[in-house]
């Protein structure tokens, strides 16, 4: 089949092939703005909730289509897929799309909002935005399974899970009137991309995923342990960095008294981020050490990090760090309920907590197992495909891109995915964090890649100039 594409590109050329797609479409589509002014086309189409109830609830998967920006365009568009679990497409993506405008010069990117997030019947968790900020597990649990309840009235919960979401993808395709398609998918869509692979193949013609998420990952498993290697990895840079080691002598010292000094929790007085109201939170060591963990995905603000440590020694003000991971937690848009239906039945119930502890021994990170399986009870689980946590073999031209010091997706995961993809090229930044899609020239690698609908040729010189953010030596910045 995908000879036969290959061969009707060349044969009748884009601009004779671009009819007859419009042609095949199924789906009426309307004009629409997304975030950042981004101008589309929406549409949605109607999927059994249950495809094995015919006579079951529907729902309307939601999509935008960005067109491409020439009339000639390729007939095999880009389906980007959200991360989380819990993102939306349609919110998430369009905010980075400037980075992929000669992407999008010749083909269309088709944001799909996966079931559960967006419009695309939406588990949302109102119930948990509401609680304070240094809410205990005790009422977080509560919140929680109060929106269990509250999303069991108008949705099956076994039901969200990300195989059954990748044939709403492929309803979404075919509506479209699209043949093969490429994948983009970052973080957990990197998981959702890997699903779509394994059950239609013959619909993918690249697939680049960035922050890459193995079968062989469980989520919450091995977090403490690859959070603990990305923060040694932290502290190894600034002592190599003449300005950092300069500036900060004894940062990992200094770090772990700073983190000690919680250890019967502190009050914290702060400006909220975004409310710019005076906010007093209880933070304790763990709180710390999982605030420290979400900082680590980001290089801009690793690249503070030993600043702020060394101002909490001087003043013992721990505000401006709250902050920091007030602002962090709330740019982080997500739909709870969907990241609970899906990660429940594919990571929480695979989780053995003595397996978990053993994992965590070394690690200053906190044991996040236990509350997140805790948490998991009430939902209810789906049958999975006996294939969803088998290494997925494969020869569709994949380009799998990792940041050296991502403390959730570490390259390793993409080593793994790599040895059962025969046709995969690795591209890992070093000292970067979480998902590198976007930084220096990788918008460009990528869309050569897409273009070119292969790895053989593809020139990444550029990448090897590519560094993250100098330390900030003062407040006033890196030193010149």
């Amino acid at each position: 089949l995908l000879l036969r594409f290959i061969l009707l590109i060349a044969l009748c050329g884009t601009v004779a092939c671009s009819a007859p797609q419009d042609a095949r479409r199924e789906v009426a589509l309307e004009p629409c703005q997304l975030a950042g002014m981004v101008d589309a086309q929406c549409g949605s189409v109607t999927v059994p909730e249950n495809r094995d109830e015919a006579d079951g609830r529907t729902i309307d998967i939601h999509f935008a289509v960005v067109p491409a920006e020439s009339s000639i365009s390729e007939p095999d568009p880009v389906f980007m897929l959200a991360g989380g679990p819990g993102q939306a497409a349609t919110e998430v993506y369009p905010l980075i799309l400037g980075f992929f405008e000669e992407l999008n010069q010749n083909r269309d990117i088709v944001l799909v909002d996966q079931r559960g997030t967006g419009q695309s019947n939406p588990l949302d968790c109102p119930e948990l935005d509401e609680l304070p900020l240094d809410s205990d597990e005790d009422s977080v649990s509560a919140a929680l399974e109060a929106c269990r309840q509250a999303l069991a009235e108008r949705a099956d919960l076994t039901q969200y899970t990300t195989p059954i979401a990748m044939r709403d993808l492929d309803a979404v395709r075919q509506a479209l009137g699209y043949g093969p398609i490429n994948l983009i998918g970052v973080s957990y869509g990197s998981r959702a991309a890997l699903n779509y692979m394994r059950q239609f193949p013959e619909n993918v013609r690249t697939a680049t995923l960035s922050a890459v998420t193995s079968p062989e990952l469980i989520l919450q498993l091995q977090a403490p342990a690859d959070g603990q290697r990305a923060l040694d990895l932290l502290f190894a840079r600034c002592e190599m960095d003449a300005a950092c080691s300069a500036a900060f002598p004894d940062f990992e010292t200094t770090f772990m008294q700073v983190s000690e000094a919680l250890a019967e929790g502190q009050a914290v007085t702060f400006e909220h981020p975004i409310s710019g109201e005076q906010e007093t939170v209880t933070l304790d060591e763990e709180g710390f050490m999982q605030g420290v963990f979400n900082l680590l995905y980001s290089p801009e603000l690793v690249s503070l990090l030993p600043l702020m440590i060394q101002e909490i020694a001087r003043t013992e003000a721990y505000g401006p760090l709250a902050a920091q991971l007030v602002a962090f937690v709330a740019s982080l848009e997500s739909y709870e309920g969907m990241f609970y239906a899906v990660t429940c039945s594919e990571d929480a119930a695979l989780i053995d907590l003595d397996e978990a502890r053993e994992a965590q021994e070394g690690s200053d990170f906190p044991l996040v197992a236990d509350e997140f399986v805790a948490r998991c009870e009430q939902w209810p689980t789906a049958q999975l495909p006996d294939a969803f946590r088998q290494p997925l073999n494969s020869d569709i031209p994949t380009l799998l891109l990792s940041g050296e010091a991502d403390p959730i997706t570490p390259p390793q995961y993409a080593r793994q995915v790599a040895e059962g993809l025969s046709n995969s090229r690795l591209i890992t930044l070093p000292e970067f964090g979480h998902d590198v899609l976007t930084v220096g020239c990788m918008p460009t690698a990528v869309t050569d890649f897409v273009n070119a609908g292969a790895l053989a040729d593809l020139d990444t010189a550029c990448i090897e100039e590519i560094s993250p953010p100098p330390f900030f030596v003062s407040p006033t910045g890196p030193r010149p």
